[in-house]
């Protein structure tokens, strides 16, 4: 890693080891070419890898400097040539590994032979978009497919031989009925035999790499675009998650399943059989033309009608898939509000719900089929016409004398009139299915073509040292009319435990929503280390920012990966480290299989103080410089809300700590606390300060602690509260 972060450097690309290192769950060993060739196209770069011979090391001039991977896996730079005397020469290579040390070793070719054999890296700054960088269409689609054209370059010469081979059928039955049969030549057929046996063998052969080649090529192309997919859509911004179902994502992003199944089996199986009518096309017209004109012309005939539905489909698929989103957004509403619907004996209104959905979903596509029919029963009686008509017609023209035609040709003419017409039906079917896949794609693109989170290219990726501030910070949601927060300005020191309360819809959550960068559309400055946050690589900030939220999604694993997530290279003593922080090794060390515990989906298995104590576990696994409690104790029973405000002060050790909470008695320990109200910042201040001077802190106080008022030292403060309650 080291090794590629120096060549980057030279481009003018900083790549942070540590973040890749996390990101990658690296375990400090080296890194695999393939992985690392990854990780510079993902950083704006072109990774190459190659074998060169010392001699060609002489000339690679302003390619310098590369990567020379090592026999023992070891990386190092070559960053230079230096021919020497008497044919002598030395290398320049530096060791990334010591930063510190920006010495080069200079080596021969003999000590050099000893340490490498020949495998090496070309790196270079990419300028222009990459392919993945590039909208979600059909144009994408195609370039994906052409990334693999070695492949199809080679399944395209297999079909082409292959159609070769298809017209000798035809001719060989011309030859058995017209010459065989006819003179009785026995010297012809065992030559026919030979021959025959020879194209079955070849065809095979050639059959079987066709369909290997197929299936090789549509499989990288299946996981390039799957991988596309993913990446684009865990890009997209929150908003867009919170704003639309997660039923309406799954199912349009499901749609890419139809785009690829036309594109690597319907349509390159179209083009791959239209290979064969080069042969059979000549073929027909060596045998007779006027036939041949009645075969393309009904061939003809069939894809105008095609046409002409294609645009009253295109409206009916519309309709299908309009109908098929509300079902299936429906359908993951339940899976997912499933205890609510239980515990309210919803189970009959759902079931209501989801009838009248399902009977919307089958009229729709009951509705498209019928229509789709009617193509298909017109271009049914074509299809057998081109048989029976070519089969007539020759006779009538046998019979009439009009063209001299044997039994045998019209036998021959009949069978690649078949052949032929194939790929004209699959023409016809591949253009019925247009609308079909133009609605698919477009359904895919809503998703992944939406812009992603703005973040800064190569933005800056400090030490972040926990320092905040808010200056005049104006905040709305989407849609929203009133601001969420209204001129904000607050400095948070490093190192402190702040808390912030206030009442529901004062603005607290977004604060901490905008610290992680989050949303970008704010007014005002808000800064962290004294750098502007939109400047920072948004992957970095969060990964120096720990967040608990009152509920917190569990991942499907073991109690340890689950921790493990945020340091996927961190050691076992860490994690028991964390766990012992956050006082979830209370409860481990009592299960049965202890940290390799099972976590079913969702965390069901645990309590929600037990999910809860595993969820700061792993955020202070991560180390981070700024840990983010979002009323992670707001729904706790009081033992376990217990164990994690006695450990708060240890946890806050050495950074900086945000506690959002309505129970004021957790953030009485707090260095400062951040009152709230309707968006602005009313008073910040201590505890005691404020329980002198904040009426709505006050308030809250003794609304929650009310055995307080009996005490006489609070009857003046007691006194106060009963004059705002009236």
């Amino acid at each position: 890693m080291s090794a590629l972060q120096k060549v980057a450097q030279s481009h003018g690309v900083h790549i942070a080891v540590d973040q890749i290192i996390r990101d990658y769950g690296l375990d400090g060993r080296e890194t695999p070419i393939r992985t690392l060739m990854k990780i510079a196209d993902e950083n704006g770069l072109v990774a190459r890898s190659t074998r060169l011979s010392w001699r060609q090391l002489s000339q690679l001039g302003q390619s310098l400097p590369i990567i020379l991977q090592l026999r023992n896996g070891a990386a190092m730079v070559l960053v230079g040539y230096r021919p020497g005397e008497k044919g002598q020469a030395d290398v320049a290579l530096l060791r990334p590994a010591n930063q510190s040390d920006e010495s080069c070793l200079a080596i021969d070719e003999i000590r050099l032979a000893a340490a490498w054999d020949g495998q090496a890296i070309f790196i270079k700054r990419r300028h222009k978009p990459s392919i993945d960088e590039k909208p979600f269409g059909f144009p994408w689609l195609l370039q994906q497919v052409a990334r693999e054209r070695r492949i199809f370059r080679d399944v395209g010469i297999a079909a082409l031989i292959m159609s070769l081979f298809a017209i000798v059928p035809p001719f060989t039955y011309l030859i058995i009925v017209d010459r065989v049969l006819v003179y009785q030549r026995l010297s012809t057929l065992y030559v026919l035999v030979v021959g025959v046996l020879f194209v079955i063998l070849f065809d095979t052969v050639f059959g079987y790499l066709r369909r290997y080649l197929v299936v090789t090529g549509t499989a990288r192309v299946d996981a390039r675009i799957n991988t596309y997919i993913f990446n684009r859509m865990v890009r997209l911004p929150l908003d867009f998650f919170e704003q639309t179902p997660a039923g309406t994502i799954s199912y349009k992003l499901n749609e890419i399943w139809r785009v690829r199944q036309f594109l690597t089996e319907q349509m390159f199986g179209m083009m791959l059989d239209m290979l064969t009518l080069l042969a059979i096309i000549p073929a027909m017209f060596l045998l007779n033309s006027t036939l041949t004109f009645m075969v393309l012309g009904i061939g003809l005939v069939m894809c105008v009608i095609v046409l002409a539905y294609m645009r009253p489909l295109g409206r009916l698929q519309q309709r299908v898939i309009a109908a098929e989103v509300e079902k299936g957004s429906f359908m993951i509403e339940v899976l997912h509000g499933m205890r609510t619907v239980k515990s309210l004996a919803l189970e009959n209104r759902k079931q209501m719900g989801w009838d009248v959905r399902v009977a919307e979903a089958v009229r729709a596509k009951t509705a498209f089929m019928l229509f789709g029919n009617q193509p298909q029963t017109i271009l049914q009686p074509l299809e057998k016409l081109i048989y029976a008509g070519v089969l007539m017609t020759g006779s009538y023209m046998a019979i009439t004398q009009q063209v001299e035609m044997f039994a045998g040709t019209l036998i021959a003419f009949t069978m690649l009139s078949g052949r032929a017409t194939a790929p004209l039906v699959q023409i016809s079917a591949m253009i019925q299915h247009t609308e079909e896949i133009r609605s698919a794609i477009a359904q895919v693109a809503s998703v992944v073509n939406i812009p992603p989170e703005q973040s800064v290219k190569n933005g800056v990726r400090p030490v972040i040292n926990g320092t905040l501030s808010l200056s005049d910070v104006r905040f709305r949601y989407p849609g929203a009319v009133t601001f969420a927060l209204d001129g904000i300005s607050l400095d948070i020191e490093a190192g402190t435990l702040v808390g912030i309360m206030g009442r529901s819809g004062s603005g607290k959550t977004t604060v901490t929503r905008l610290l992680q960068g989050l949303h970008q559309s704010y007014e005002g400055l808000i800064k962290i280390n004294g750098i502007d946050l939109r400047q920072f690589d948004l992957h970095h900030l969060r990964s120096n920012l720990g967040v608990v939220l009152q509920d917190n999604f569990l991942f499907r694993g073991t109690i340890r990966e689950n921790i493990l997530v945020t340091r996927p290279n961190a050691s076992f003593e860490e994690v028991t480290e964390a766990a012992r922080l956050s006082g979830a090794e209370e409860f481990i060390d009592r299960l049965p299989q202890g940290y390799e515990t099972p976590i079913e989906e969702g965390g069901t298995n645990l309590s929600g103080g037990q999910r809860q104590r595993i969820a700061i576990a792993r955020a202070l696994l991560g180390k981070p410089s700024v840990l983010i409690f979002d009323e992670a104790t707001s729904a706790l029973d009081p033992d376990s809300e217990a164990i994690i405000n006695n450990n708060l002060k240890r946890i806050a050790r050495g950074r900086t700590v945000i506690v959002i909470s309505h129970r004021l008695a957790s953030l009485v320990d707090c260095d400062k606390i951040v009152v709230l109200e309707r968006g602005r910042l009313y008073d910040s201040g201590a505890h005691q300060e404020l329980m002198g001077r904040c009426d709505i802190y006050r308030h809250l106080w003794f609304q929650q602690n009310r055995h307080l008022a009996a005490d006489p030292s609070m009857h003046v403060a007691n006194h106060s509260v009963t004059a705002i309650n009236g």
